[in-house]
């Protein structure tokens, strides 16, 4: 047991032994490692710190070939520029010249084609001025014998119905007076029915009521006639007023047709054509006719009216 317990205790201590060896074999490898490293990593510096003075060097080189290179560019761009400017400042001047120009010859252009429209518009304005004035007077006129023709027909109906209210009032009192007769005999008759006195006999009572039917036919006699009669008054009364708002319908329903005709010849005759006044004065014929004659030509599209000028229009057959 003691010899295993030596022999042991030996290989432990051998064991240290080789152990610390070992360690400062490491520690000197690791020394001798970390100096080599040193070593080289010195001269790695080295390296780059002349690599990195040689790239500054071309670098600065290369920017100063840049910035001559840009100086020199600059310089041309500059005198291109300032050539571009001087050929655009002329160019602008010589068409700014040619527009002040055109400019000034299209201002006379507008002036001289303002002033003709103003004396166009100043000519028109006095047709038309002198149109309307013409339109007016003929409206007056129209207006004027439509108005006296109104009056005459409101006159003429006004006597008409004077004449037929007094007839009626005279009718009216005469029936009036034989319903106050036929009263007072009825009244009569009935006194003697119911006191007697004087009770009448029946062959004379029978007088009476003949007498009263006999008045009352008298009496209602005259208004059966009271119409034929105020017919009659009437016509004599008004004359020739009275039929005077029908006459012109029947004379106009007659003579349209020949007076379109003649107013269509009368035209066809003129083709400048002709006013109204003028186609009045020509044929005879008062307003109204000539208004409707050629109001009618124009809706059946024989006709046109222009400047207050009626003219034939083309192709037109009657």
């Amino acid at each position: 047991m003691a010899a295993l317990r030596d022999e042991w205790e030996a290989a432990r201590t051998t064991r240290r032994e080789e152990i610390i060896q070992r360690r400062v074999a490491v520690l000197d490898e690791l020394a001798h490692c970390q100096q080599v490293r040193e070593v080289d990593a010195a001269k790695t510096r080295a390296e780059l710190a002349e690599h990195y003075a040689a790239v500054q060097d071309e670098t600065s080189l290369y920017l100063a070939q840049v910035e001559q290179q840009r100086r020199a560019m600059a310089k041309q761009t500059v005198q291109k520029l300032m050539a571009f400017d001087a050929e655009l400042r002329s160019a602008v001047a010589e068409q700014r010249a040619a527009n002040q120009a055109d400019l000034f010859e299209l201002q006379q252009a507008t002036q001289e084609k303002l002033a003709d429209h103003r004396h166009d518009r100043d000519v028109m304005r006095s047709r038309q001025q002198q149109d309307l004035s013409e339109y007016v007077a003929e409206l007056e006129d129209v207006v004027a014998d439509y108005l006296t023709e109104i009056q005459e027909n409101r006159q003429a109906a006004a006597v008409v119905d004077q004449a037929q209210r007094h007839r009626d009032r005279e009718t009216l009192t005469a029936d009036v007076g034989v319903l106050r007769e036929e009263f007072a005999m009825y009244r009569q008759h009935l006194r003697q029915s119911v006191w007697g006195d004087a009770v009448p006999q029946a062959a004379p009572a029978a007088a009476p009521k003949t007498a009263t039917t006999g008045r009352q036919t008298a009496a209602r006699k005259p208004r059966a006639k009271a119409k034929p009669v105020a017919t009659k008054l009437a016509a004599q009364s008004a004359g020739a007023k009275a039929p005077a708002p029908a006459a012109p319908k029947a004379t106009t329903a007659q003579s349209a047709v020949p007076t379109e005709e003649a107013v269509f010849e009368y035209l066809q005759d003129h083709n400048d054509g002709a006013r109204l006044t003028e186609i009045e004065s020509t044929l005879g014929i008062n307003r109204f006719q000539a208004v409707d004659a050629l109001r009618s030509l124009i809706q059946k599209e024989l006709i046109v009216q222009k400047d207050r000028t009626y003219r034939i229009q083309e192709e037109a057959v009657l």
